[in-house]
C-alpha cells in the first residue's frame, strides 16, 4: 500500500524528516536517561506491538515505517487497531524510522509505551498475595528479560528487582517477549530490606547459594508464600541478602561445574515451584 493511502486509512500523521522534534525525542528512548525523562520505552516489532495493544499497557504511539506500510498487512492491522483505541500513529520515512529503531533488521513497527509504576509506594501492600521471585544485580539485559519471561510462564505474580539492569532497555524488552506488559515489578536498591519485610510478613526468603542452612531443590516442600532469590551472574547474592534470607537454596548438579548461569538457575527453581504449586 502506498504511504499516502496508508496514512489516509489509518489516520497516521506523516513524518519524513530525521530532524523532526518527535523523531528526536523518540530516538532518545534507546537510552536510560531518555526513558527516565519521558517515562516511556520502546516495544519494537510486530509481535511486541500486538501484545502491547492487547494488554493493559498504556501505549502512547504506534510508529510505522514507509517500508512496512508498503509491504506488511500486519503493520496496517496494528495501525488500524491503534486508531480504534484512540492511540495516535506516526507514518515515518525509512530514515526517520531508522533513527528511532534499535534493531539491526527492523520490521518497521514500534509501540511507544508508558513505563508502569515499579517502585515507591508501600512494598508491604505490593507483595501481599503474590507469588514472588527476587533478582539481585542481574546486570545482563538479555538474561534479565529471559528470566522475567520464565517467571511469568511459570506462575510468578511479581518480581523484585534489586540493583538489576534496566528492564525497559531494548535488549531486555526483546528477551522478555511481552512479559513486561503483564508482570508486576518492584524496583529497589535495597533487596535485603525487602527480604526482611517478606520474612516479617511470614514468608520464607530462599537464597540460591551454598550455605550452612541449605534446602536442596526437589527435596523440600515449596510453599506458595516462598520468595526464592537469584544473584549476580558472576558473584551471586551479596552477604546482606544472605544474612536476611531464611535459608539457602541449593540446586543439585553433577560434579564439576561450580554454578549455573543465572537464567538457567532461575528456570530450574521456577519450574520446581510450578511443578509443586501450579500457576498462581
Amino acid at each position: 500500500m502506498q504511504p499516502e493511502r496508508f496514512a489516509a486509512e489509518t489516520g497516521a500523521e506523516r513524518v519524513a524528516s530525521r530532524s523532526n522534534p518527535r523523531v528526536a525525542a523518540l530516538s532518545k528512548l534507546a537510552e536510560a536517561k531518555g526513558r527516565r525523562e519521558a517515562g516511556l520505552f520502546l516495544a519494537e516489532g510486530i509481535k511486541l506491538t500486538r501484545e502491547a495493544l492487547a494488554s493493559d499497557a498504556e501505549v502512547r504511539e504506534v510508529l510505522v515505517s514507509d517500508f512496512a506500510a508498503e509491504r506488511s498487512p500486519d503493520a496496517l492491522a496494528l495501525a488500524l487497531e491503534a486508531r480504534k483505541r484512540g492511540i495516535p500513529a506516526l507514518l515515518l520515512s525509512d530514515p526517520a524510522f531508522e533513527k528511532i529503531s534499535t534493531e539491526k533488521s527492523p520490521q518497521g513497527v514500534i509501540a511507544a509505551v508508558r513505563i508502569p509504576d515499579a517502585e515507591g509506594g508501600d512494598f508491604s501492600a505490593w507483595q501481599s498475595g503474590r507469588r514472588l521471585f527476587m533478582l539481585d544485580e542481574v546486570r545482563d539485559p538479555g538474561n534479565l528479560g529471559t528470566i522475567l519471561r520464565s517467571a511469568e510462564a511459570l506462575g510468578v505474580g511479581g518480581v523484585i528487582l534489586s540493583r538489576c539492569a534496566d528492564p525497559w532497555q531494548p535488549k531486555a524488552v526483546r528477551a522478555a517477549m511481552g512479559t513486561l506488559f503483564r508482570l508486576p515489578l518492584w524496583i529497589t536498591e535495597d533487596g535485603a530490606g525487602c527480604a526482611r519485610v517478606l520474612r516479617a510478613s511470614g514468608r520464607r526468603v530462599l537464597a540460591a547459594a551454598l550455605g550452612g542452612d541449605e534446602l536442596t531443590l526437589g527435596e523440600f516442600e515449596p510453599e506458595e508464600s516462598d520468595c526464592p532469590a537469584i544473584g549476580n551472574e558472576g558473584h551471586g547474592l551479596p552477604r546482606e541478602i544472605l544474612d536476611a534470607a531464611s535459608a539457602c537454596l541449593r540446586i543439585p548438579m553433577a560434579e564439576g561445574p561450580e554454578s549455573l548461569n543465572a537464567s538457567a538457575a532461575a528456570a530450574c527453581i521456577l519450574w520446581e515451584y510450578y511443578r509443586a504449586l501450579g500457576k498462581s
